[in-house]
């Protein structure tokens, strides 16, 4: 008790602190289990007062986080810990795990030792809820809402440690700077959002799809040869076009062109690859896709969309 305080005002405090958004108050014996705890505690669906066998700490959560609360209290119990609280999901009835942070202090008995251990569950699910919100956030293109370069090449990355095979796709549209200097920055970012959601209807749902930068997309598609994510990127172009040509918001077709790279090495030099496909597409007058190989696909076959 704070000198001072009463074991009336100890009371009071426990109330004020059962208020707390989430919050709950216990006392455990020296093995942990619950011999006492404030009102709030019936949240989780426990009373105590009508438990016959009293659970222990451990109980509240999985197994993978159970051995960790064991030993927070024994260290506590022993004056060892040295951590002032530990976050762990309770589960309980086969609810949605809900996220909390237990802070412990031992209780010293009437005679030398330890009876026991006073303990605080606070509810920290609304801040974790906003860690997901910004960790998503930060890796979300957030005109189109579909992966950023960040997230993409992170992806990328990890999918090539799993030498899994596959292919990636860099698109832009055709002649973008002067389609946005014609139609204005709100109908350039239609554009870009329209050609989003095309690419999500096109590609299955497997593949990864991300905004690179202003006018470029990129597609991961993991377990497709360069011949096939070839001839499917050919097929989306022409499906694009087709579209863009019945559209009555513009008086000009619109086009795109990419670049194809087989997953292979570093994956920066997987986006190198991409990127020099783009490139020749482009210089090839544009509305076509490449694929990248040893001999430039131009001297092979003519790839344009008609």
């Amino acid at each position: 008790m704070f000198r001072g305080f009463s074991i009336q005002h100890g009371e009071i405090l426990e109330e004020l602190l059962a208020e707390t958004a989430g919050s709950m108050v216990l006392k455990t014996d020296c093995s942990g289990f619950i011999e006492q705890a404030s009102d709030s505690i019936e949240r989780l669906g426990l009373r105590l007062s009508e438990m016959l066998f009293r659970p222990h700490l451990a109980d509240l959560t999985s197994a993978c986080h159970a051995e960790a609360i064991r030993a927070y209290h024994q260290d506590t119990i022993a004056g060892m810990s040295q951590i002032k609280r530990l976050e762990f999901p309770i589960i309980l009835d086969g609810q949605e795990p809900v996220w909390y942070t237990l802070s412990l202090r031992p209780i010293a008995g009437a005679s030398a030792g330890v009876k026991g251990a006073l303990g605080l569950l606070r509810s920290v699910e609304g801040r974790r809820s906003l860690e997901d919100e910004l960790s998503n956030a930060s890796m979300t293109d957030a005109a189109t809402g579909l992966a950023n370069e960040s997230a993409f090449r992170a992806m990328l990355a990890h999918h090539l440690q799993q030498e899994s095979g596959g292919t990636v796709v860099i698109f832009e549209l055709d002649r973008f700077p002067a389609l946005k200097l014609r139609f204005g920055h709100a109908m350039a970012n239609e554009m870009l959002w329209a050609f989003s959601r095309f690419l999500i209807n096109v590609f299955p749902p497997d593949d990864i799809l991300a905004r690179l930068d202003t006018e470029r997309f990129a597609v991961l598609a993991p377990g497709n040869d360069g011949e096939t994510t070839l001839k499917h990127t050919q097929d989306a172009l022409k499906t694009f076009v087709d579209l863009s040509a019945q559209s009555a918001q513009f008086d000009m077709r619109l086009t795109v062109s990419a670049g194809i790279a087989d997953l292979h090495g570093h994956a920066e030099n997987v986006l190198i690859q991409a990127e020099r496909a783009l490139v020749v597409a482009r210089a090839l007058g544009g509305n076509r896709a490449e694929l990248r190989a040893d001999v430039p696909r131009w001297q092979k076959s003519s790839h344009a969309v008609q």
